[in-house]
C-alpha cells in the first residue's frame, strides 16, 4: 500500500469520526453507531499494538490504598501490573526512571460532562458549531484530562458519550477510560408510572450504559427542589439494583435523605443535607460526592461564557456561589462520620485538565493528602465496581500509573504537575526531569 493510499484511509477514518458523532447524527433514523456487537475498526485497519514490557523505577510510590513505598519497582506486562518490588529485573524491558518523582495510580473522576466545551463563538452553547468542531472539542477534553493524570472518567450523561467510550477503548483516539450513563432520568409530572420508570432503567441496561444517572432535585440554580418522590426513587434504584446497574443521584435538600433510604448507590452534591443524612449514609454504605474546589469556581471564572443560557443568570450564580462553603462543611461532617467519599468534579466546559483542584480543595478543608488521593483512586474504583481492576498499584491491576513532580504528601498542589502518564501499559506522557526532588 502506498503512502498516499494510507493517507486516504486515515483521512476517511477521521472524516467518519468527525462527522458521525454530532447531535444531528443521533437524531436520524437507523441503527446507532457504533453497533454494540461489532468491533470498531482501527484507522489502520488493524488492532492496536500491545504495549512493550516495561519496568518503572519509583523513588516514592503511593499505592492508592494508604501505603507509601520507597525505592521500589513496578513490572508491567501486557498492559497489566505483573509485580511490585524493590529487586525486580526485566532484561529487555523499557526502563522508566521515575526515581525523582512520586508515582501513584491513575486518578479517577466519577463525575464529568465529557461533551461540554466552549464553541467557536467562545460560549458554552454555540448553535452554529459544526459536527467537526463538536468532535474536536470533545477530543480536546479527553486529551487534557489524560495529560492531567486522570486515566478513568465517568461521564453523566449524554448519548453521544458512547461513541467516545468505544473509540478510546479501541485506541482510535487517546483519552481516559470512559464510563457513561447515556440518558439522564429527570423527575417531572410526566415522568411516568412505576412500569415506565422500570422501563427507563431497563432501556439503559439494554443500551449497555455503565450506570443510571437520576435527577431527584432540580438544579441548585433553580433552588434544588425535589422532583422525584421517595417511592419513585425506590422504584428506580430498586430496578437498577435488580439488573446490576449502579445509580448516581443528583440530590439536594430533602432528596438527599430519600436517595439514601431508597438504596441508591451514590449521592451527588448533597447541598442541604443534614447530619442525620450523613449518619445514614455512613450506616448504609452510600457513596457521597460533594464538590468544593472546581465546578463553581469554573462557572465563576467563565461567567460571561455561561451567562444567558437557561438558568445561568444572576440569581442562579448567587445560589451556586454559596454551594462550596456549604458542601465543605458537609464534606467534613461526612469525613468524620466515616462516609465513603468519592471524588468527582462535575467538570464542564473550561474545567477539563484542572480536575486535581477538587482534590486540593479537600486537603485545604483538612483531609490528609493520602486519604484524598486514595479517594480519587481506590475508593473511586470501588464505587465504579472496578476495585479489582483499577485504582491501585498492585499485581494484577491495569497498568494505569502516573507520576507527579515533587512530593504531594507535603504539597498537594504538586498534583497539578503531572509528568508521567501510563494507561493500560501505554505511555502517553513522560516529561520527568532527572533533577532531584
Amino acid at each position: 500500500m502506498t503512502v498516499t493510499q494510507i493517507g486516504r484511509k486515515l483521512g476517511l477514518a477521521l472524516l467518519l469520526l468527525l462527522t458521525g458523532v454530532g447531535g444531528p447524527a443521533f437524531a436520524q433514523e437507523g441503527p446507532a453507531w457504533p453497533p454494540h456487537d461489532v468491533p470498531v475498526a482501527m484507522p489502520q485497519g488493524q488492532a492496536a499494538a500491545a504495549p512493550p514490557e516495561s519496568l518503572i523505577e519509583a523513588g516514592e510510590l503511593l499505592t492508592g490504598r494508604g501505603q507509601e513505598l520507597r525505592n521500589t519497582r513496578i513490572l508491567v506486562k501486557d498492559g497489566k501490573i505483573a509485580a511490585v518490588g524493590p529487586n525486580l529485573t526485566a532484561p529487555g524491558a523499557v526502563i522508566y526512571d521515575l526515581r525523582n518523582a512520586t508515582v501513584m495510580p491513575g486518578l479517577i473522576d466519577v463525575h464529568v460532562h465529557l461533551l461540554r466545551h466552549f464553541g467557536p463563538n467562545g460560549k458554552a452553547e454555540d448553535g452554529r458549531e459544526t459536527q467537526t468542531q463538536f468532535a474536536l472539542g470533545v477530543v480536546n477534553n479527553l486529551w487534557v484530562t489524560l495529560m492531567a493524570g486522570f486515566t478513568t472518567v465517568q461521564s453523566v450523561g449524554d448519548p453521544q458519550d458512547e461513541v467516545f467510550r468505544e473509540y478510546v477503548k479501541e485506541g482510535i483516539i487517546p483519552g481516559p477510560r470512559v464510563l457513561t450513563s447515556y440518558h439522564d432520568i429527570y423527575g417531572s409530572p410526566r415522568v411516568g408510572d412505576d412500569d415506565v420508570l422500570r422501563a427507563k432503567v431497563d432501556l439503559l441496561k439494554y443500551e449497555h450504559a455503565d450506570l443510571v444517572k437520576i435527577f431527584a432535585s432540580d438544579s441548585i440554580r433553580d433552588g434544588g427542589r425535589p422532583i422525584l418522590t421517595l417511592h419513585q426513587l425506590q422504584v428506580l434504584c430498586g430496578e437498577a439494583n435488580r439488573v446490576g446497574l449502579r445509580t448516581l443521584v443528583h440530590a439536594y435538600n430533602g432528596s438527599v435523605h430519600n436517595a439514601i433510604v431508597a438504596g441508591c448507590t451514590e449521592v451527588e452534591h448533597g447541598t442541604g443535607g443534614t447530619q442525620a443524612d450523613v449518619d445514614l449514609m455512613a450506616k448504609k454504605g452510600t457513596y457521597y460526592d460533594p464538590q468544593m474546589g472546581l465546578v463553581v469556581q469554573n462557572y465563576v471564572r467563565f461567567k460571561q461564557q455561561f451567562s444567558g443560557n437557561g438558568d445561568y443568570n444572576a440569581a442562579g450564580f448567587t445560589r451556586m456561589e454559596a454551594q462550596p462553603a456549604i458542601n465543605g462543611r458537609l464534606f467534613n461532617e461526612a469525613r468524620r462520620a466515616g462516609v465513603k467519599l468519592v471524588m468527582g468534579t462535575d467538570a464542564v466546559a473550561g474545567a477539563f485538565g484542572h480536575q486535581a483542584d477538587e482534590i486540593i480543595a479537600r486537603v485545604k478543608l483538612g483531609q490528609s493528602v493520602m486519604d484524598a488521593i486514595d479517594d480519587a483512586t481506590a475508593v473511586n474504583a470501588e464505587s465504579l465496581r472496578l476495585g479489582k481492576e483499577i485504582g491501585s498499584v498492585a499485581a494484577g491491576y491495569d497498568a494505569d500509573i502516573i507520576a507527579v513532580d515533587g512530593d504531594p504528601l507535603t504539597d498537594a498542589t504538586r498534583l497539578r504537575q503531572v509528568s508521567f502518564v501510563m494507561k493500560a501499559g501505554t505511555v502517553y506522557k513522560n516529561t520527568v526531569s532527572a533533577a532531584g526532588r
